[in-house]
């Protein structure tokens, strides 16, 4: 197969299968130039011996192509005789006869033309050689993964938000959390608190949060006045009920009456016959005062322990 460099003019007779069914890139030994082979150009399939075949007649675009291969046959032709054999000198010891028409071969001198096709064939070699040592030899470096790479670290970016933010303005919000939170578990554990801080009780009754220590509720309420055996009495009566869910002891409940100023007149202890009640049970009381004092508006009613008589809480 015969090559020609589209630069110099160089030819090369080369093999087809150097060339490979897909081509290949080469080098021109004598200029450097490189440019694509392809096995189906037409140009690189041309043939030394095609060179001195009748060309048929082809378009004019080809003529010039024809040409230049036609001087350099011709060139080559010149070159090859140029450089004839040259013949031995007759041996001395053969007398007077003249030397048989034998030539012993003599080295051919190598044409520039020879020449770059050598070295473009170990051009070749190289290219291949070294593209087989490159992929034998390449060393591909192990892909290593780092699993924190793209993992985010939320604490850091939460510090970094805090600091970006107005210290003041922070600090703000950070005191009306804390005294939101302090009000809530105030408002919770009142029952707690009254038992250690009994004048408490009368705070929570201002903001509207009734405080039941006792777990016990009076319920339905009735005071009326009848006419017994010819005296007046004050009836007073009603249900005791267990709010909790467990099984509660009912106390002592203490009745006090009042003046229009709410100082108390008179007061008396009912201990009720019911001691415990079961959970969310109820239980109904009655008691009869003789003769109650006159000026009397109200009636406080309260547990107290039974046996000291001590007012508690209600």
């Amino acid at each position: 197969m015969k090559i020609t460099c589209p630069d110099c003019s160089t030819s090369y007779e080369i093999k087809a299968e150097a060339v490979g069914p897909e081509g290949r890139s080469v080098k021109c030994a004598k200029c450097g130039n490189r440019w694509f082979v392809s096995s189906e150009d037409e140009e690189g399939t041309i043939d030394f011996e095609a060179a001195d075949e009748p060309v048929e007649a082809a378009a004019p675009e080809d003529a010039g192509e024809a040409a230049e291969e036609a001087d350099w046959t011709a060139d080559a032709e010149e070159d090859s005789g140029a450089s004839a054999l040259e013949e031995e000198p007759a041996d001395p010891d053969m007398g007077g006869e003249d030397p048989p028409d034998i030539t012993s071969p003599s080295p051919v001198a190598m044409s520039p033309a020879t020449s770059d096709e050598g070295k473009f064939a170990e051009d070749l070699r190289e290219e291949e050689g070294a593209g087989d040592d490159i992929e034998s030899l390449a060393k591909r470096p192990k892909i290593i993964v780092n699993p924190n790479k793209f993992r985010r670290d939320h604490i850091s970016t939460v510090i970094n938000w805090l600091f970006r933010r107005n210290f003041r303005r922070l600090g703000g919000f950070t005191l009306f959390g804390f005294a939101l939170v302090a009000c809530l578990l105030l408002v919770l554990m009142r029952d707690n608190i009254v038992k250690q801080s009994p004048d408490l009780a009368s705070l929570f009754q201002m903001i509207g949060f009734d405080v039941n220590l006792r777990g016990l509720e009076f319920r339905n309420l009735r005071t009326f006045t009848e006419v017994e055996d010819g005296n007046r009495v004050l009836v007073v009566e009603g249900s005791i009920r267990n709010i909790l869910e467990e099984t509660n002891v009912v106390p002592a409940i203490r009745l006090a009456i009042r003046s229009d100023d709410m100082q108390e007149v008179y007061a008396w202890t009912v201990e009720p016959r019911t001691r415990s009640l079961n959970a969310l049970d109820e239980t109904r009381f009655r008691t009869i005062l003789s003769d109650p004092p006159t000026g009397a508006t109200d009636i406080q009613v309260r547990f107290v322990d039974r046996g000291n008589k001590q007012i508690v809480l209600e």
